[in-house]
């Protein structure tokens, strides 16, 4: 029985005609054959209204071709995507390679040699013939040669490696199926195929209308978009050609405008007719065809989710009466899906995403990798806080923070930390074993398991219904143990490593949103809505670069050598039409598809501000309407719009981002002063106070509020200063006083202290671990010895007759060996840690240690630098010595000098500033304001009189915590 073939542009009712003849054989059990899943329900619910429940199959191509196999009883599994790549990969390493050794490398050309060695197939191109025919090609140029030998001996490879796993790829099977269908046609069994929406056909699926129309007999119908002569068809002449070859009796159908609305009907149907044909007429848009421009991408799908969202809530506009369309659509889409979202405009889309980033992708991703690689902490992490391992989140964050203090850098060192104060990670020694004893098959059983024990976790002991994170996680999870399984029935050799494993498993994709369902706005490519239409159609993107999109080269064999190579040998290897004629047969398909408006719309630029172009597709549109600003005047969107007028927002939401981005600009409210009693209280009760505490609140009281106060915890080492400074003063405790109990530091003691300098570092360096770096460590450590040295030689000839006599004297608090300085009457307690107390048996100098700078006594009060003074005075009232002087002494710098205050005529031979020396009375008027100084300071503290004082809160001055603060600093 000849083949039907029913052509028509669209719109001409071929639907009709192929549906009307499958309900007419429904007593046979035809098979209807459409595009995308999609149209298998629409199309089942349109037979079921009208009648068939029963009868017609519906199935897409796929689905044919597996009917194909199972009539003709070819057994034996097809090779899956992941296989094929498996077995091109194995291929590649098999073979040696010159021309093509750099391609090689990357990463795409295993899928590519695959879909090359399946374009073959579906020609039934066998590898030795290909390989002739390219022989035959290089013959004519011998600059060929190499890299025909080297492409044939890949697809010679190919077929050798898929041999060996015992299956064959589509193609073969397919064919196969065929063949065993050409010699016995009754094992059809005569079901007529019918095939509706197709307007193009690959090789293979050409050789599957052929052998069913011609070899085994049986009724086949297919319609096809095509209208001779015509530019939007160009694309489909030669498909056209080749069906009629076939022995096609072809039925012409003319175009109906009945579809459209009648207000939209001249301008639709006209659009449609017309579309890149020259033509004098001209018709009115109306409010039929709109031109939308966004000035950036974002604000382009923002422009058309307020128009879908008009059409919705004010016109009466059922959701799945709508459709959005973009030719790129795998980049767009998570900007779509995040934008409709925002507009509560239901959406279906459908995109995909990579299993590594997803939550338990990462999480299943990190666990293989530090059972079976050289992991990083953060791999081990990245496990833990997988959702289902920890049922105490915290832990990790524990871990990390320790990690990140003591330097733990791998998974093996993080893991130690862990089974420290935890319990033991043996999952991971699980997945280990499994891979060492059973490979890839039993490390696919215990992954699977594990993944199961994840997906379960967070829900057991409960009735619950996924919601879309939670069935995100279940497709995750079957993809994943899809995936290993897959690899598991491969043979040992061609099975990944763990490298390879773990980065096929990370690259596995699954889709992600909700399926085309009714109550929602269809989101899709161009070419997949070409087999139904829809009341209202928005075309995104439509700019140069995306529709129309650009040719991809081909990875192998451009057209040009297709052809030469066809010449030389014979073969019919596939031309890969001009691209444009394809996308302006996809731009016909879709401005053919609504019935009651077509909106069009581009961006201006990108959402970074590069300049984008205009698609010339919508030239072809202004040409054929009368308005000539339809193109130059589309409804726009500014790049960065915030927000829409109340009377256009699609959202309250919207409405107020409007109007908060309209507004003037308000200053961000400062931190206010503490009023909570529960806060308050402890600080009214509390006597005693640190010298530092202080001395912090006094240069910043938001810096004290958020370090002395608040305490948070930190993930990070701390600061490598304040460490060093730690480990300096511990040396120089070490040093000095050892020098102190034979005569103290002087010139000729300069070896034997640079000794203990050395010693006390290799004795403390581990105590105080400067940085977690082993290389930082080691040259943080060289510097600070250099700068100590540095400091013990200034020091020895620094003429003082004081002799550093008491180290890290402490005092004020419950456990110190000596009580705190009282003022007021001991109304303020003050306690306090002394670095040094160099004495001559009566009077005393302090010493505080720095880091490269020191604050001179002038400046004291204004930056809020009170222990010296405070310290200076605790000498007197808790350990009964005679202040004369106090420093804040610079352990690296240039200008080793300390700077402080040092009554006039005391150690008159010690270096120091002259404007550093003070008379008794200015001395004493220096330690009186520092005591007032502090007593404001515990006053503000009880009142919490939280004011910022950015310009000298970090130590390289502005805010050290500006997201508390919310202070503006110049």
């Amino acid at each position: 029985m000849p083949l039907q073939l029913i052509t028509g542009p669209a719109n001409a009712a071929k639907a009709g005609v192929v549906l009307d003849a499958a309900r007419n054989r429904a007593a046979q059990s035809p098979l209807l054959v459409v595009p995308t899943s999609a149209d298998v329900d629409r199309y089942r619910r349109e037979l079921a209204g009208g009648g068939a429940v029963l009868g017609v199959r519906i199935e897409r191509f796929d689905g044919l071709l597996r009917q194909l196999q199972r009539a003709a009883g070819v057994s034996g599994r097809t090779l899956t995507e992941l296989q094929k790549e498996r077995v091109a990969a194995a291929a590649i390493a098999a073979t040696t390679l010159d021309r093509l050794g750099g391609a090689a490398q990357t990463p795409g050309f295993p899928v590519a040699l695959a879909a090359f060695a399946e374009e073959l197939g579906e020609a039934r191109v066998e590898p030795p013939r290909f390989v002739a025919a390219l022989r035959q090609w290089a013959a004519q140029d011998p600059a060929r040669a190499g890299f025909a030998e080297e492409l044939g001996a890949l697809v010679l490879a190919y077929r050798r490696e898929q041999d060996r796993t015992g299956r064959r790829d589509r193609p073969r099977n397919v064919t196969a199926a065929l063949d065993a269908l050409r010699e016995d046609p009754s094992r059809w069994g005569g079901t007529p195929v019918f095939l509706y929406g197709f307007d193009d056909l690959s090789p293979l699926q050409r050789d599957v209308i052929d052998t069913l129309a011609n070899a085994v007999g049986t009724e086949v119908m297919m319609s096809l978009t095509f209208e001779p002569g015509r530019a939007a068809f160009a694309a489909r002449a030669t498909l056209h050609q080749d069906l009629l070859a076939l022995g096609a009796t072809e039925r012409r159908l003319d175009a109906v405008a009945d579809y459209y609305a009648p207000d939209a009907r001249a301008a639709l149907h006209h659009l449609e007719r017309h579309l890149y044909e020259p033509t004098p007429e001209r018709v009115a848009p109306g409010a039929a065809i709109a031109a939308l421009e966004g000035g950036g991408e974002r604000a382009e799908v923002e422009l058309v989710a307020a128009e879908v969202a008009h059409l919705i809530d004010h016109d009466g506009y059922a959701p799945e009466e709508i459709a959005v369309v973009h030719r790129g659509l795998d980049a767009a889409a998570p900007l779509i899906d995040l934008v409709f979202r925002a507009y509560d405009v239901p959406t279906a889309v459908r995109r995909t995403i990579k299993v590594g980033h997803t939550a338990l992708g990462r999480g299943l991703v990190a666990m293989i990798r530090c059972a079976l690689l050289d992991a990083s902490a953060d791999d081990l992490l990245a496990w833990l806080r997988t959702p289902g391992v920890l049922t105490t989140p915290a832990f990790a964050d524990r871990l990390e923070s320790r990690a990140r203090r003591e330097g733990a850098r791998t998974a093996a060192e993080a893991r130690r930390l862990w089974e420290q104060e935890r319990w033991s990670l043996d999952t991971l020694d699980h997945l280990s074993n499994a891979y060492e004893k059973g490979g890839v098959r039993a490390l696919a059983e215990r992954v699977a398991a594990e993944t199961a024990l994840l997906l379960a976790a967070p829900y057991r002991r409960q009735a619950h219904v996924f919601d879309a994170e939670g069935e995100l996680d279940a497709r995750v999870a079957a993809q994943t143990r899809r995936a290993l399984r897959e690899l598991s029935q491969l043979p040992p050799e061609l099975q990944p490593d763990p490298a390879a494993l773990v980065n096929t498993i990370n690259n596995l994709e699954v889709y992600v949103g909700a399926q085309t369902t009714a109550g929602r706005v269809v989101v899709t490519k161009p070419q997949s809505l070409r087999a139904r239409r829809v009341r209202a159609l928005f075309v995104l993107g439509c700019n140069e670069g995306v529709f129309p999109a650009p040719a991809r080269p081909e990875p192998f064999l451009g057209d040009d050598e297709r052809r030469a190579i066809n010449a030389a040998s014979g073969l019919r290897l596939r031309l890969h039409e001009d691209q444009l004629n394809i996308e302006r047969l996809f731009f016909y398909a879709a401005i053919s598809r609504p019935t009651e408006r077509l909106a069009l719309s581009w961006h201006a630029a990108d959402d970074e501000g590069a300049p984008a172009v205009r698609s010339l597709l919508i030239d072809d549109v202004a040409d054929l309407l009368d308005d000539p600003d339809w193109a130059r005047r589309p409804r726009r969107r500014e790049l960065g719009a915030a927000g829409w007028p109340a009377a256009q927002a699609p959202t309250e939401r919207e409405a107020a981002r409007f109007a908060a981005a309209a507004a003037p600009p308000a200053e961000p409210p400062l931190i206010g002063p503490l009023r909570s009693t529960a806060a308050l209280g402890p600080l009214r009760e509390r006597h005693t106070w640190s010298a530092s505490q202080l001395e912090v609140w006094t240069s910043c009281p938001v810096k004290w509020f958020v370090e002395r106060h608040l305490r948070p915890e930190v993930l990070v080492p701390d600061p490598e200063p304040m460490i060093r400074g730690e480990l300096a003063h511990r040396v120089l405790e070490h040093a000095l006083s050892s020098l102190a109990q034979d005569g103290g530091l002087a010139p000729e003691r300069l070896p034997e202290a640079r000794a203990l300098v050395r010693a006390a570092l290799d004795e403390h360096a581990d105590d105080y671990r400067i940085s977690p770096n082993p290389e930082r460590l080691r040259s943080a450590l060289r510097r600070l010895e250099v700068d100590l040295v540095r400091y013990l030689e200034f020091a020895a000839h620094s003429g003082s007759e004081f002799t550093p006599e008491r180290f890290e004297v402490q005092f004020g608090n419950a456990e110190d060996p000596h009580p705190p300085l009282e003022l007021d009457g001991g109304a303020l307690r003050l306690a306090g840690r002394i670095d040094r107390v160099d004495t001559d048996g009566r009077e005393a100098i302090v010493y505080d240690y720095k880091g490269k700078t020191a604050t001179e006594q002038a400046k004291w009060l204004e930056k809020g630098k009170l222990q010296i003074g405070l310290y200076m005075m605790a000498l007197k009232h808790v350990l009964g010595l005679e202040p004369v002087g106090g420093f804040y002494q610079p352990l690296g710098g240039a200008e080793a000098r300390p700077r402080g205050a040092l009554l006039r005529d005391a150690d008159p031979g010690l270096v120091s500033f002259n404007n550093d020396r003070l008379d008794e009375h200015e001395l004493d008027e220096l330690l009186r304001a520092c005591a007032a100084a502090a007593r404001t300071a515990v006053d503000e503290i009880r009142d919490g009189a939280l004011v910022p004082k950015p310009d000298q809160c970090a130590y390289t001055g502005g805010c050290a915590h500006p997201t508390i603060c919310r202070c503006v600093t110049a």
